[in-house]
Order: C-alpha cells, then structure tokens, then sequence
C-alpha cells in the first residue's frame, strides 16, 4: 500500500505532501493544480519502473527522452535553474516499508562531447530506504551521464536477497499506477475491434493487463470489453451484476454482425424483449459507469488508480452507487488483490460520500501571485475552522491520536457552494 507522496518543483506544486488513503479525493476549482499533481505522480512512476520491467509497457523511449518531454518543461515556473525537481513515495507491506525518492536537476557544465546534450547536462539522483523490523537499509546513487538502467544501478546495491524481493515487489506495484481522464467520445468509439494488430497477452490471470490497452482516455474501451467478455467468465458476470445496479434494463454485450463494435443489449420494462442500441446512442455517464464498473470487476486491479473527475456525465443520484464500486476495489477480492484511488472531483454529491472520511479529502488551491498551487488536509482545516467558531461541528479525538472533524451533511454542500472550500 502507497502510505505519501511529495512532488518538488512539478508545474504548479512547488512542495507538495498527502498522505494517501484506500480512496484519496481531491476538490477545487479549474486550474487549481489538481490534474497537475496526478501527472507528475504518473510521470515519475513511469521514470522510476522505465527498463525494470521491460514486459509491461511501452519502453522505447530512453529515459533521457522521458525526462525531456515530461519533465524539464513541467519544472516550476518560478524555480531556480539549479533548482531540483523531485518526487517521493512511500510504500509498505505487511510490517516491511519502502521510501523512495528521485531528484532531477539541470546543470550545463560538461563539456564531453561523446555525450547527447541531455546525458550531459541532467543530473539524476536517486535515494531508497526499505526498512525491515526497525532496521534500515538505506542507499543513495547519483547518475551522470544518465543511462536507461539508472533503478536497476541503484537495486543492485542491494546485496539483501529479502530486502531485493521487497524492492521489486514495490517496482512491481508502482509499473501498476495507472492514470485515466476518461472522455466519452472515445470510450463509444468501435474502431479499434478492426484492429487486427490490437492483442492482449493473457499468459496467467497475473499477467492480465488490460489496462494499459484501455489508455488513459478510454480509447480501446470496446476491444477490451469484448475480450474481457471472451477471456474471463466469472469476472465479466460481475460486471454484468454492478451494471444492472445501475440500470436495470441492462441485458448484455454482444457483437454487431454488420457494423465494427459491440452493441449493448437492454429489456426496457423488463418484458423479455431484447433491443439492441450502438456505444454511439449510450449517455455519457452510462458508458463511463461501464468502465469503472469494469475496472471494479477484474481479478488483478492495478494498485494505484489516478481517476480524474469520476461524476462528469453521471446523475448525482447515481454517484452513490459508483463510489460504493470503488470503495469494494479497496478490499482484498479472492485472489488477494486490491486497489487505491486517488479522485479528483468538482462535485459536492461526491464530496458528502467523503462526509466520514474528511481526512482523505485534500482542497486544492492556486496562488496566482507565484503560480503555486496550496494543497491541504479538508479535516485539519475544518478543525481550524471549528476552532475559532466559523462553522459549527465538532472534534472527536481518534484512538490512533489523529482529531476526527464532525460536521453536519449538508454542510459541506453550503461550504462548497459558499467558497470555503471547493
């Protein structure tokens, strides 16, 4: 489980720290900075598993190259030239825990000229500390010129075969962080089931990894389904079970014999008769509960899920239902898998499912003054706010030493609609 993440001089977030929960929310408004915290999460994941695992994944990018389109041009505008951009994370199973960071820097002092500009001109430097029963191994590696085995330098440090295991299992987790901003237009669009090229290699239920054909705007969304439907029995079932929760008439999937696509079966009124509709006439948010309902019936979920604004397109009545889905991701399933969110939303419906987990919740502000987006804890300022008597509520002292905010329900809808937050 992914326990903190910081971000260093990434775009809009100067120095940014969460504590990550089962289901993280982040609110605010547009250009706040929230989108620009779930990319640099997804940019450093990339740099850190880049080559470690060389199955899973697009890898013919050098990792010079990652850092130049990813990177260097989302360095904090108002950072110095020898300022470093950097990100950490914390990871732990069982009692066993992982710390690890990255910094990049840019420095235009060598003048080797067998060198590519970038190789000779970024420093990366990377630190991991796992720590096992209260003792730690910690090692530290700085690469200049930077090559396309710069984890694999720092892993082979370790000369522990147990804290080695440890290691690869927490690369293993993070090559699993996936981000998605789902858009409609793509997730109704059928022409990838002509792609004869398009393939998903299932050698072992492990190694299902459809997600990364889904890509992070939903494109492929059709050929997955459709796979998914010929490939996994019992996981699509369950899938067929959490859509009819969320309409009724539902039926099933099939393929369209003269047109490329599936087509969505339905029993309006439930008399038996079975009308079949295109992805093209599906809702908006029909189709985006399909993929999330989806993603909350596989047997191998990822283990960090980046979900970007989750209630466009979706009634407010029904978000209910689709965090209730992505709440059950969070447990253990049968094969001893799970998953963590981290949400984005501009919604008060989805905010008052949080209404018992303020404390997961994180307001996401930008100072225009010097471009730097202000990230706090919804329940430590609510209990300033509490505090010094501005909303009413109250603080409950947790066993674990933490104070808990409890305010009224529909409070959190006046405070969003009010400014306070949101």
């Amino acid at each position: 489980m992914f326990h903190e993440i910081t971000l260093k001089n990434f775009r809009t977030h100067k120095s940014t720290t969460i504590k990550l929960y089962p289901i993280t929310l982040l609110i605010g408004n547009n250009n706040s900075g929230k989108t620009n915290l779930l990319a640099g999460i997804q940019h450093f994941c990339e740099i850190i598993c880049h080559n470690f695992f060389q199955d899973q994944g697009d890898r013919s990018l050098s990792l010079s190259e990652i850092i130049q389109q990813d990177i260097l041009p989302s360095k904090h505008r108002f950072a110095k030239r020898e300022d470093e951009v950097g990100f950490s994370i914390v990871w732990s199973k069982n009692k066993d825990c992982v710390k690890y960071s990255i910094d990049i820097s840019y420095k235009h002092d060598s003048y080797d000229v067998s060198l590519s500009f970038l190789e000779k001109n970024i420093f990366l430097k990377e630190e991991i500390a796992i720590t096992i029963e209260d003792e730690e191994f910690v090692s530290t590696e700085t690469h200049k010129p930077i090559d396309r085995d710069s984890v694999r330098t720092l892993a082979d440090k370790i000369n522990n075969r147990y804290l080695e295991n440890i290691f690869r299992e927490f690369i293993y987790d993070l090559s699993k962080v996936l981000f998605y901003h789902l858009q409609p237009s793509f997730l109704k669009d059928s022409n990838a089931l002509n792609e004869k090229t398009l393939k998903i290699y299932i050698p072992e239920v492990e190694e299902f990894d459809f997600f990364r054909m889904l890509k992070s705007t939903g494109a492929n969304f059709q050929r997955v389904l459709w796979d998914f439907k010929q490939k996994d029995e019992y996981s699509f079932t369950k899938f067929i079970a959490l859509m009819r929760r969320f309409d009724r008439s539902f039926q099933d999937i099939s393929r369209n014999q003269i047109n490329p696509g599936i087509v969505w079966n339905f029993d309006w009124g439930g008399k038996g008769i079975i009308e079949e509709f295109d992805s093209r006439f599906l809702s908006d948010g029909f189709i985006k509960a399909a993929v999330i309902s989806l993603l909350a019936s596989v047997r191998m979920p990822p283990s960090l899920i980046l979900l970007e604004e989750i209630e466009n397109g979706i009634n407010p009545a029904n978000i209910q239902e689709i965090v209730r889905w992505i709440w059950q991701m969070t447990s253990l399933n049968s094969d001893h898998h799970s998953s963590q969110f981290i949400l984005t939303s501009h919604s008060p419906s989805v905010l008052r499912e949080f209404h018992d987990y303020l404390d997961h919740v994180y307001t996401v502000r930008l100072d225009k003054r010097n471009s730097r987006s202000d990230v706090r804890n919804l329940n430590d300022a609510l209990d300033t706010l509490i505090g010094i008597g501005t909303i009413e509520g109250e603080t409950i002292d947790h066993e674990n030493g933490k104070h808990l905010v409890n305010i009224p329900k529909y409070q959190l809808a006046d405070l969003w609609y009010s400014g306070i937050i949101g």
